[in-house]
């Protein structure tokens, strides 16, 4: 019997045809929900490899911006071209110097210099009474700067300049050749975003120079002596002039003039091969790290205690943080946070370390031995902190008072800087100088100084001085006594196991080659969050809506400057911002870690979510924008520590 073969009919052939959709409809599914997510893992995956493959010191080094930066009118600092305002003074780009240039003028010249009511030209007349009222007159305009601008622009006031007999760099007043140029151009003016626009004038002008006469133009030097009645070291305040700038005596690696070379350098050129050298420093993983297990009740004396055991090479190992009883493992976010608590308790004037003095910077406080009698091992472990700091691009949410700058860098220390401390204090001795009869107001050569729940001490500032009255005769010996004693004498031990501390993990030679306002931006980071820079270096993951991602930069643009920095301490672990902006945000071991923002169900998540190890926000996507600034509203309100919120 021959076998019968099936034939296909047409109902068959739709089957198949059914079959055939199916398969590839399930094949699609297949790939959308567990090909393709993978897929995207793997490739993010592996874009977060090759991100961590690249450290802070190798995008420094390259940043193509340096090519293109602006000086600021006022101190002279070169920013990069996306700022709006001079990182270091505050001064707004457009702010420009106008002016025409000095000359003598004759009766020929009035149509050289026709009339204007916005614009003055001093002439350049060789009379004693021109050349006072130009000084007079130069010395208002600088004077008008405000704190941070005078600061900035006083870092001119000393260069190093090479001895001519011995060969040495030694430290030379600058006579002020750039403030005398300014006479040139007198008028301080914002340039007009539109022809209609009208000109307005600026806050602040130009800086200022000494009035204080011989006191003022006389500087010191500190300098960390070791001898063998101090081991440990003490501090040496010494006449400047002459004074050798750089302290290369037991350096194999930089001579004199290699750091004069690195200091004639923009800061942003600086702090790459500052960068570039630390990291030859730091001792590699496979060889040990530092963990320090910190009791957050005991935060401080713990940490101090654990950096004063550390040897030579563990201060330039690795650091990981373990706080007690909490499950967190430090990929990052637990060092930021150290870093952020122990500058809070640091600084903490219940702690009795430091003073607030102007502009709410900080000065070791004079009687801080009775905070503990061990105050000077701890003043030796903060400098192993502000140390390490340093050598990882940590931000310290603390500053300095800018003598305490000039102190750990070596820099001349002037009268006019005894402004940055004590302002009251600056202009009644002043007027002193200024001043004839001064017997009427009873002084002698003695200060009391402030202690807890007691009497004020009584210090003499010479021997026997609460029994000599200030005079006319004497008042010079007096001020620069009482400048003395704020700025050395009553701060020397501390000061000195401070810088001490410091220079077990940076040597002076690397730092030296900063001025005093750099190593403050060095240490505290740009004080202001650029959102447009923050946005330019932000990476996204996940499910990211635009419109979502649109709100969410809006209303970050829309907040104000202690709210943008409390979501960057909320989402990085740092208030902060590095001097090279958001393309250096990195990892805990040097590695870049861009800003990411990750697009997550809201039924996951209600609230946004930070894991500041990794400098990641998960961004619930919201409906509304409301919704969206509610939600980072009360996210930054919050006392985020600990694992609490990831």
């Amino acid at each position: 019997m021959t076998p019968r073969l099936r034939r296909l009919g047409d109902t068959d052939s739709t089957t198949v045809f059914y079959i055939s959709i199916a398969v590839m409809v399930a094949a699609c599914s297949a790939y959308r929900f567990c090909f393709k997510p993978r897929m995207q893992q793997h490739l993010l995956a592996q874009q977060q490899a090759a991100q961590e493959q690249v450290y802070r010191q190798d995008v420094i080094a390259s940043d193509q911006s340096m090519e293109n930066l602006w000086a600021c009118e006022v101190c002279d600092f070169k920013n990069y071209e996306g700022h709006k305002t001079c990182i270091l003074c505050g001064t707004e780009r457009d702010v420009v110097c106008k002016g025409q240039v000095t000359k003598l003028r004759t009766p020929d010249d009035s149509k050289l210099f026709p009339k204007s009511p916005t614009n003055f030209v001093l002439m350049n007349d060789s009379t004693p009474k021109m050349a006072n009222k130009n000084r007079s007159f130069m010395k208002m305009r600088l004077n008008s700067l405000n704190i941070r601008q005078k600061g900035a622009r006083r870092r001119h006031d000393w260069v190093r300049n090479v001895d001519e007999v011995s060969g040495d760099i030694v430290w030379g007043r600058n006579r002020h050749g750039k403030d005398y140029k300014a006479l040139k151009r007198i008028n301080i003016h914002k340039e007009p975003r539109s022809g209609d626009e009208e000109i307005a004038t600026a806050r602040d002008s130009i800086s200022s120079i000494g009035s204080m006469g011989s006191v003022a133009s006389v500087g010191y030097v500190s300098k960390l002596v070791m001898t063998p009645h101090h081991p440990d070291g003490r501090m040496s305040f010494e006449v400047a002039e002459g004074q050798r700038a750089f302290q290369t005596a037991n350096s194999t690696v930089f001579s004199s003039s290699d750091l004069k070379e690195v200091s004639q350098l923009t800061f942003q050129q600086k702090h790459a091969w500052f960068v570039q050298y630390t990291s030859t420093m730091e001792v590699p993983w496979e060889y040990g790290h530092m963990l320090l297990e910190i009791d957050r009740a005991n935060l401080l004396h713990n940490s101090c205690e654990q950096l004063l055991w550390a040897s030579q090479d563990q201060l330039h190992q690795s650091l990981r943080i373990k706080f007690l009883n909490e499950p967190g493992v430090d990929a990052g976010g637990l060092e930021r946070e150290w870093f952020t608590l122990m500058t809070e308790e640091i600084f903490d004037e219940r702690t009795g370390l430091f003073s607030a003095c102007m502009d709410n910077a900080f000065m070791i406080r004079p009687t801080s031995n009775e905070a503990s009698e061990d105050h000077l091992m701890y003043f030796q472990a903060i400098g192993r902190f502000l140390g390490r700091a340093l050598f990882e691009g940590m931000l310290i949410d603390a500053h300095l008072t800018l003598p305490m700058y000039k102190h750990i860098l070596g820099i001349p220390i002037t009268f006019s800087d005894l402004e940055f401390v004590d302002v009251e204090l600056y202009n009644n001795l002043k007027w002193l100088k200024q001043n004839k009869g001064v017997e009427s107001l009873c002084l002698d050569f003695s200060v009391n100084v402030a202690q807890y729940d007691k009497e004020p001490l009584t210090i003499d500032l010479c021997p026997n001085g609460r029994h000599i009255a200030v005079t006319d005769e004497n008042k010079d010996e007096y001020i620069y006594l009482r400048f003395k004693w704020i700025m050395m004498t009553s701060i020397s031990p501390q000061l000195a196991s401070l810088i001490k501390g410091i220079y077990s993990v940076i040597p002076l030679e690397m730092l030296s080659v900063f001025d005093h306002q750099e190593l403050e931006l060095l240490m505290c980071g740009i004080p202001d969050v650029n959102v447009d820079d923050w946005k330019a270096h932000t990476t996204y993951i996940g499910e990211c809506e635009p419109q979502v991602i649109e709100w969410f930069w809006q209303v970050v643009e829309d907040f104000s400057t202690e709210q943008r920095a409390r979501l960057l301490q909320f989402t990085t672990g740092s208030a902060r911002v590095p001097v090279q902006g958001f393309k250096t945000l990195t990892m805990n071991d040097g590695r870049i870690c861009l800003f990411a923002i990750q697009g997550i169900r809201k039924e996951e998540c209600l609230y946004p979510r930070a894991h500041t190890c990794f400098n990641r926000l998960d961004l619930p996507m919201y409906a509304t924008k409301k919704d969206l600034e509610t939600a980072l509203n009360m996210v930054i309100k919050m006392e985020v520590t600990g694992f609490t919120i990831e």
